[in-house]
């Protein structure tokens, strides 16, 4: 394994690239992302990943999948895509260099991360909708967050998961903070903003049965939780919160604080 980079040379290093998760990098030097998972990582109900081959699906700056191999994860795939044409978008879509640009700065933001970390992830570029177990076998244990909102067909998405999966699948997702977020009848929100891949956004109800109808039987869930903003992230201002349309006050505020999220463990069903 290559030495490591020096903790004095990363820092200057970081602060050109832009970065989706916060991430412990070692030494005292963390990535300024625009999320932090690190308050809420040891509350997810991780099994016993020592020995087992783990998937991370949609995994970004690969947050998840290095957290995987520090739990003893045997292999780690993290899978996320780098072809315009694999993002869905709502009616208007960027173009093609713009999105490609976008792909770019979280893929070298993972390559960045995984040098420094001295990992041995493997990173695959694929939809999500093109996983297939003659191409990528099986895996025991697989990570999927904060994706199903940017996808054309979740449902398609997860079934395709499920083919290569033999073991658990750990969901952490965004849901709507102005549906009812407590009760179990399943509510979605058509989002679908021009030029922007976003689509839906559910309760957990809602989230549960897109998992359902999947495949996969819950086994496992938590409660709504704020996934905490991180250095990078941008926070509205207090007074842009009470806005017209007034339907959105509470979706603001929460973002002051973070993304309003919900965790599912569900297991694929015969």
């Amino acid at each position: 394994m290559a030495a490591l980079p020096d903790c004095n040379e990363l820092v200057p290093a970081i602060t050109q690239l832009r970065w989706y998760h916060t991430i412990d990098l070692g030494g005292g030097v963390t990535t300024p992302g625009r999320y932090d998972h690190r308050p809420i990582v040891n509350a997810l109900p991780w099994p016993d990943l020592r020995g087992l081959r783990c998937l991370d699906v949609g995994s970004r700056d690969g947050f998840f999948a290095f957290e995987m191999e520090r739990r003893g994860a045997a292999e780690v795939v993290s899978l996320d895509i780098d072809d315009p044409s694999d993002v869905d978008f709502p009616g208007f879509r960027p173009p093609e260099d713009d999105i490609k640009h976008e792909l770019d700065l979280g893929n070298r933001a993972f390559e960045f991360a995984r040098a420094a970390l001295g990992s041995r992830v493997q990173r695959e570029m694929l939809s999500v909708y093109k996983l297939q177990p003659e191409a990528f076998g099986t895996f025991e244990f697989a990570t999927l967050g904060t994706l199903l909102l940017h996808l054309r067909d979740p449902v398609r998405a997860l079934s395709a998961v499920k083919t290569v999966l033999a073991g658990p699948l750990l969901l952490n997702e965004a849901i709507a903070p102005n549906l009812n977020v407590i009760r179990r009848r399943p509510v979605a929100e058509a989002v679908m903003p021009p030029g922007l891949p976003f689509w839906w956004c559910v309760n957990p109800g809602g989230l549960e049965r897109l998992v359902n109808a999947a495949g996969f039987e819950v086994a496992a869930r938590g409660r709504p939780y704020i996934l905490r903003n991180g250095q990078g992230a941008q926070r509205p201002k207090l007074r842009h919160c009470f806005r017209r349309p007034f339907r959105d006050t509470l979706s603001n505020l929460i973002k002051m604080r973070g993304d309003l999220h919900y965790w599912l463990l569900a297991r694929p069903m015969p």
